[in-house]
């Protein structure tokens, strides 16, 4: 298909998808800033290892609700604002919004309420249920997105390498964590990777946030260019 035939990812305004990405890169790098602090607190002996649960989990209750709700309203905006395979993608991914919403309350959610088995690692469990919420809507909106044949071609890859991003932010710390519980306990090894999946799992807002920046910038730079000649017949028309 011809880049003639490609659309912008919004029809009138890119402002929602702009708002969107820069919450979610600006939630991923406060959540990252305050839990480093909130750690090397606890683990200059600062603050009790309760205390650094308590407020970790008052920080992430109070910002995930609020941050929640903003993804909501910037991802059903961005729907409006699109068409087509566009608008399904991004109202497949407002699903994500519960993520935030359940950090801090998965836990009780899953193992108080439901009732389910903690197995010994509830907090461990509630952690991946809550990455699985965010990353399974985003890897299908960027799916759609790369495999959208009236995206502009930019926009395209930059979708297909967003799915290997969340991928990783997201599964690697799952894989880890299987291995230090059930397969390899103890392994020297897995205490390394402990130590780099604890660093990754921080950038699982901050990256697809940087990422949906990226597309409003490509899609924007592809409406503006796709206008040029139609301004310059204008111009010519109006010189005769």
């Amino acid at each position: 298909m011809s880049e003639k035939s490609k659309q912008p990812l919004a029809r009138k305004s890119h402002l929602p998808l702009i708002l969107l990405g820069a919450t979610m890169t600006g939630y991923g790098m406060l959540t990252a800033l305050v839990g480093s602090w909130l750690s090397n607190q606890a683990m200059r002996g600062l603050i009790t290892a309760s205390a650094y649960r308590n407020r970790l989990m008052a920080f992430e209750q109070t910002t995930g609700l609020i941050a929640g709700l903003l993804f909501f309203v910037f991802f059903v905006w961005c729907a409006v604002q699109a068409s087509g395979g566009v608008r399904v993608a991004f109202a497949i991914g407002a699903a994500a919004s519960a993520a935030p919403v359940l950090l801090g309350r998965a836990e009780r959610l899953l193992f108080t309420v439901i009732g389910l088995p903690t197995m010994g690692a509830g907090s461990v469990l509630a952690g991946a249920v809550t990455t699985l919420v965010f990353a399974l809507p985003m890897m299908l909106l960027f799916i759609l997105l790369a495999c959208g044949r009236r995206v502009p071609r930019g926009g395209r890859w930059l979708s297909f390498a967003s799915i290997f991003i969340v991928l990783g932010t997201a599964f690697f710390p799952i894989y880890v964590t299987v291995l230090a519980f059930l397969l390899k306990p103890g392994d020297p090894a897995v205490g390394r990777m402990i130590q780099l999946s604890s660093q990754i799992i921080k950038l699982r807002f901050l990256l697809p946030g940087l990422s949906l920046l990226g597309l409003a910038f490509i899609s924007m730079r592809f409406a503006r260019l796709s206008l040029e000649p139609a301004e310059t017949v204008l111009e010519k028309g109006e010189v005769k």
